[in-house]
């Protein structure tokens, strides 16, 4: 049977954000017939012991070599033991399947094995793809991780560009980042496939607005809010605007708690406090905020244009409007060439008097208008499994002619 083995830093057991970009392009690769390998990290656990005590995971025709965590200077002592794991799980799948495929994204903790694995590619004649779908920054870090974490991208982002046979990457910032004269490339953007008992038939009385996501580092003290990924201050700027003027809405923030936020940007502290419009949910499961995202009327976030933020694509703005919730963000990117302005989509300018206006007439929208919005934006299905599925096929099968 014909394998892809798709390996890096994503966490099937406990499902971060890359682990929802991995599992939904594998499920291509299950409808094109194709078994899908995994080498992944548990983001939880430092130890090959505490590793080897879990239950496996059911993936069906699927597979899973699970790492412990050990992107730190201590994990550099668990490289060896790193390496022989990897290889002896290559070496005992190409026994069983026929290997056509390596996908990288990022990687299995430490990016030197990635050079070993390149190798191994070309030995075993396998198309090795590094698959992107972020240029990350790691300005916020503390000072050690961020040295760690830097010199881990710098050696990553130098053996894929000499290694790499192809790239999917999620935005064209990152296709042209990777450019290469002769390498077949393809942009997928994150794919969404958990549509949670989607039933749209009702709106909230007054609009109703969701910011999901981690902004920042959270520290016990304030934080540099030039340096947050997204720019939650902005969006509080903008409802504090809407408050002044007595307009009604209500504003759900999943991610963090009111004294976490506050702590971080002191500025907002009064506001909030005497504010009942916005509420503050703290950490939620993915489910949950799932279920969550499908009962708001929109989904807000604002994020200032770098290479961090104009290479990636929002998984929220994927699961939005895939769940028939419009988005109301600034263009950043590749966002807006999936959106439909004014259906699936509403734009910020950055300007306060202009993003205060587009707030002010989504706020004054009754809520049969919202839910025909809402039932438009589901029906458009931009972010489906199966609208990509044969550009796919095309691009692997042209690896192989």
């Amino acid at each position: 049977m014909k394998c892809v083995v798709y390996l890096g830093d994503f966490d099937l057991r406990n499902e971060n954000v890359q682990a929802h970009l991995v599992k939904n392009n594998a499920k291509i690769f299950n409808n094109l017939d194709f078994a899908v390998a995994y080498i992944g990290v548990n983001r939880d656990i430092c130890s090959f012991l505490e590793i080897d005590k879990l239950p496996a995971l059911e993936l069906g025709v699927n597979m899973y070599l699970e790492l412990p965590n050990t992107l730190n200077l201590s994990g550099l002592l668990k490289y060896g033991r790193l390496s022989e794991k990897i290889f002896t799980y290559l070496q005992a799948l190409i026994k069983k399947y026929n290997i056509q495929y390596v996908i990288s994204y990022q990687s299995p903790t430490y990016a030197l094995i990635l050079k070993k694995i390149a190798k191994w590619c070309i030995n075993n004649n396998v198309v090795y793809i590094v698959n992107c779908a972020d240029i990350p920054i790691f300005d916020s870090q503390p000072f050690i991780k961020r040295i760690v974490m830097s010199l881990n991208w710098r050696i990553l982002h130098k053996i894929n560009y000499h290694y790499a046979n192809a790239l999917i990457s999620v935005s064209h910032y990152i296709e042209n980042f990777y450019y290469k004269e002769g390498r077949r490339s393809i942009v997928i953007p994150p794919l969404f496939d958990d549509f949670i008992d989607i039933c749209i038939e009702h709106s909230n009385e007054f609009p109703t607005f969701l910011y999901a996501g981690i902004p920042f580092i959270t520290l016990d003290r304030e934080v540099n809010v030039s340096g947050m990924k997204d720019r939650l201050d902005k969006v509080i700027d903008i409802f504090r605007e809407l408050s002044s003027k007595g307009i009604n809405y209500r504003l759900n923030i999943i991610g963090l708690t009111k004294e976490t936020y506050s702590t971080c940007v002191p500025r907002h502290k009064t506001f909030l406090e005497k504010n009942t419009d916005i509420v503050f949910w703290g950490r939620c499961s993915h489910s949950d905020t799932l279920k969550q995202v499908k009962k708001s009327d929109f989904m807000i976030n604002y994020r200032d244009k770098n290479k961090m933020t104009e290479a990636g694509l929002s998984t929220k703005v994927v699961e939005s409007v895939s769940l028939g919730t419009p988005v109301v963000m600034n263009s950043i990117g590749d966002t807006f060439k999936y959106l439909d302005k004014g259906i699936s989509g509403f734009e910020l300018l950055g300007d306060m008097d202009e993003d205060v206006r587009v707030m002010t007439q989504l706020c004054n929208t009754d809520a049969n208008y919202r839910l025909l919005l809402k039932k438009k934006c589901y029906s458009l299905q931009v972010f489906s499994i199966n609208k990509y599925q044969k550009s796919m096929y095309d691009f692997l099968i042209g690896l192989k002619q």
